[in-house]
């Protein structure tokens, strides 16, 4: 710690070349540690830990397909099925198209049976008035914090898929374990389906709760082979392989995201390693005077490294607190229209990868032009003036 000002003014020996590196790894840190981000969010959403006996039931041609109503009837009927909710995507917003957030129709007579660790932390006497009035409905508790809405209260929501602006009276409030979920709403199916004309008898998807998870594959297989041959045929998934099927919506992603990576880690590293070599070069001939001093080689080699991870350390802590700045404000500005986005945030794991990455490019970076100084004799250094 005694050489600490040494090193640091060594460091400020030219500022310009200082601050443009030490920009190059703010830039690098934060692109690799929102983009490491990123792919951490995207594999929590296809890997996040959900009920194990529960699935969805959709049209095998895709989301935006309809399923007859009807087809709950067998689903129901099934031994292994403890409840059925059918549920429909709403896609609405409140007051204005900025405020959009994720909105549903389901059932409500079965919904808190089927999302029991979804949709949480309401009273019994909640949870009754809202199934008793029609237009009422369900919000988390992160929506009605950033909307400032109370039990009571009237919203409006303007569709935008149906043609329908339903007016909804706010009859509970849950919890939920993460952000996405929170940020939800919930109305009365029938309210869509009395509402919409061509919604009669249809219904999005329906979710699936069995006695236990050991139930999914037989019944999955069950279901799809009993509507294979009809006008509407099933598929039948796990949650995570559904909400894989989003994910998968962006592409190859993480292959795109590592490649990047790696990119920049290659020319940061690079970078690096030529800014530090001149550095110990235009500062030979001060290197042999600290030999002539006495300073030992290991020493100088000490300080020469201790400005190489000064300024790696520097710009990589730099470089990921404007990553959790950023973080806050894709949350703030894009949770509303990609749902993922509202449980983007910086992991631990990923914060120290990527400090630890900052470090090993430090140390790979200074150690060989540092080596390189250092074994220059005194004579030869001290002629270099």
């Amino acid at each position: 710690m005694k050489f600490i000002n040494l090193i640091f003014k060594s460091l400020m020996r030219s500022k310009r070349r200082t601050f443009l590196i030490l920009g190059t790894l703010v830039l690098s840190v934060f692109l690799i540690t929102i983009l490491q981000s990123l792919l951490a969010t995207l594999d929590s959403v296809s890997n996040q830990s959900t009920e194990g006996n529960r699935f969805i039931v959709r049209h095998k041609s895709g989301l935006t397909q309809f399923l007859p109503i009807s087809y709950g009837d067998y689903l129901r009927q099934q031994p292994e099925v403890i409840a059925v909710a059918n549920s429909q995507w709403f896609g609405g917003y409140y007051q204005d198209p900025k405020n959009f957030f994720a909105n549903f129709a389901n059932d409500h007579t079965t919904m808190f049976t089927v999302f029991s660790d979804t949709v949480a932390g309401m009273t019994d006497a909640e949870i009754k008035e809202y199934q008793r009035d029609g237009t009422g409905c369900i919000v988390g508790q992160i929506l009605a914090d950033k909307f400032g809405w109370k039990v009571g209260d009237t919203i409006p929501l303007t569709g935008t898929i149906f043609p329908i602006s339903p007016r909804l009276t706010i009859r509970g409030i849950f919890k939920a374990r993460l952000a996405s979920d929170e940020n939800t709403l919930y109305f009365h199916y029938k309210l869509l389906e009395e509402s919409v004309p061509f919604m009669k008898g249809k219904t999005g998807a329906f979710w699936v709760k069995t006695k236990t998870p050991e139930d999914l594959p037989r019944l999955s297989n069950r279901i799809d082979n009993h509507f294979a041959n009809s006008p509407e045929e099933t598929l039948s998934e796990t949650e995570n392989a559904f909400y894989l099927t989003f994910v998968k919506m962006l592409g190859n992603i993480g292959a795109i995201i590592h490649g990047v990576t790696i990119a920049v880690i290659i020319a940061i590293t690079i970078v690096t390693i030529g800014t530090m070599s001149m550095a110990f070069k235009e500062r030979t001939t001060e290197i042999a005077v600290l030999r002539a001093m006495g300073f030992s080689a290991s020493r100088v080699l000490f300080l020469l490294m201790g400005e190489g991870l000064l300024l790696v350390t520097l710009g990589g802590a730099l470089g990921i607190g404007l990553a959790s700045l950023v973080a806050k404000i894709l949350r703030e500005v894009l949770g509303s229209a990609l749902m993922f986005l509202q449980d983007f945030r910086l992991a631990n794991e990923t914060i120290l990868i990527c400090m630890g990455l900052t470090l090993a490019i430090g140390l790979i970076s200074t150690i060989i032009p540092a080596i390189v100084a250092t074994r220059k004799s005194i004579v030869e250094g001290l002629r270099a003036l």
